[in-house]
């Protein structure tokens, strides 16, 4: 069984980079991005974006006694929400709605996307005079804390947005519509957020991480770090900048051929490879392209097969609640597991992991990359705090523990570094907020 799938996999070029491999990659690409804009002619795949003035100064308490709106536009959900914070600075999160982020049911003018953002904050019209936005797409950033759209990704349809300045559009529609307190609009990253959620976090031993990476793979995928020396492609005044990587662009891949179908069927062909080979928003399309094309090759048995035809379509859940427990037929793929045999459900295992075991590899490979970019992590009392949001990363069968194993056994010889993966509760929406009223 294993040996048919073997081939199988290797008749399709599934697989075919080592981990190491593309570390050395990754990290040859970051130097590029920090050394060539997005205008050179040897730009790099990822933009490495610096942020400006978002870092704090950790000896202040600027956020004490403040309020902020915070907006976090995600790869699948939009949310909106107030945050508080007291006297000694404990933050409260209220007003808070959840809905679907514009552009995914249908394509939106530039008009119909910043009115569609106004819609959705209406409910919070005055309640304070900053307005931190999330903004989980790529942009280049500019010294006041204003995002100019590169490019979507995660299927959102709004070509006219690309290349406007969400901060400035968005704060012209809500003075239209007799907002009157907001001063500024601060956009940011969900990575850029995560990271400053992770500011202040101690070690075990009470001590403080030597650097902090926000990482974010759930619909999509990037990373965040802070960058210690001067950034060549910008006047950087010497200062420490955060840095978004957007490693989900990187594309100097070599593309297996389920790669390919699920790419030519994207909005955006050819863009965001990495990203499309793992994150959660692809994911269950990928696995599903593999089950149908091993159908159509025989690997699965005839009932199998003939019941699995009648799926369009699977979720990444769905591969989740199968391999907790196979033999549930109560799940999108244990109906389908039931009507074959003991051999199918082995067989559909073996697919389902070895999928995952790449998704492992890349995540391992893009932190191995940024841990190392940032210098850090040398002692092994003060390691480099990861900051890992998204559902992806947490709920995918057995991701984050492989992930934090195999990046032990990457970060060797003299690129030894110690690390420690952090969930915090709300780090987006606290980060979003810290960031609106420290910039």
């Amino acid at each position: 069984m294993s040996e048919q799938l073997k081939i199988f996999f290797k008749k399709h070029h599934f697989q075919r980079f080592s981990t190491a491999s593309l570390i050395e990659n990754i990290l040859n690409d970051m130097d590029k991005g920090l050394k060539n804009d997005a205008n050179s002619p040897s730009k790099a795949c990822q933009p490495m974006i610096p942020v400006y003035g978002l870092l704090p100064d950790q000896n202040q308490n600027t956020h004490f006694g403040k309020s902020a709106i915070i907006i976090d536009a995600g790869g699948t959900n939009f949310r909106s929400a107030l945050v508080s914070f007291s006297e000694d600075g404990t933050p409260t999160i209220s007003n808070l709605e959840k809905s679907s982020m514009p552009g995914i049911e249908k394509e939106l003018s530039k008009e119909e996307f910043y009115n569609a953002i106004a819609d959705k904050i209406e409910y919070l019209k005055d309640k304070a005079d900053r307005i931190g936005f999330c903004f989980s797409y790529a942009m280049s950033m500019t010294k006041d804390n204003d995002g100019q759209v590169i490019v979507f990704s995660k299927e959102i349809k709004a070509p006219e947005v690309v290349g406007t300045f969400v901060g400035a559009e968005l704060l012209a529609v809500l003075k239209k519509r007799g907002w009157k307190t907001v001063e500024k609009i601060v956009l940011l990253n969900d990575t850029v957020a995560a990271l400053l959620a992770g500011l202040g976090q101690k070690t075990e031993a009470g001590n403080p991480f030597s650097s902090y990476i926000g990482f974010v793979f759930g619909t999509g995928m990037n990373n965040a770090y802070i960058e210690e020396n001067n950034i060549p492609k910008i006047d950087d005044d010497g200062k420490k900048h955060i840095v978004v990587c957007e490693g989900g662009m990187y594309n100097n891949l070599l593309l297996s051929s389920f790669d390919e179908m699920l790419d030519k069927d994207t909005v955006n062909p050819g863009e965001s490879l990495l990203e499309k080979m793992c994150s959660g928003g692809y994911f269950g399309t990928l696995t599903y392209i593999v089950i149908k094309t091993a159908c159509e090759e025989h690997i699965f048995s005839a009932p199998f097969a003939a019941r699995f035809k009648q799926l369009t379509s699977l979720k990444a859940a769905d591969i989740d609640l199968f391999l907790e427990d196979t033999s549930n037929p109560e799940t999108v793929l244990g109906a389908v597991a039931a009507e074959g045999c003991i051999t199918d459900i082995k067989k559909l295992k073996y697919i389902l992991t070895t999928i995952i075991n790449r998704t492992t590899c890349i995540v391992t490979a893009v932190l191995a990359a940024t841990i190392i970019k940032c210098g850090k992590g040398k002692d092994r009392e003060a390691p480099v705090a990861i900051v890992c949001n998204g559902s992806t990363f947490w709920k995918c069968h057995g991701l984050a523990e492989n992930v934090a194993k195999k990046l032990e056994d990457k970060l060797t010889g003299s690129s030894k570094a110690y690390f420690k993966i952090l969930k915090i509760d709300d780090d987006i929406t606290l980060g979003t907020a810290l960031a609106a009223i420290n910039g």
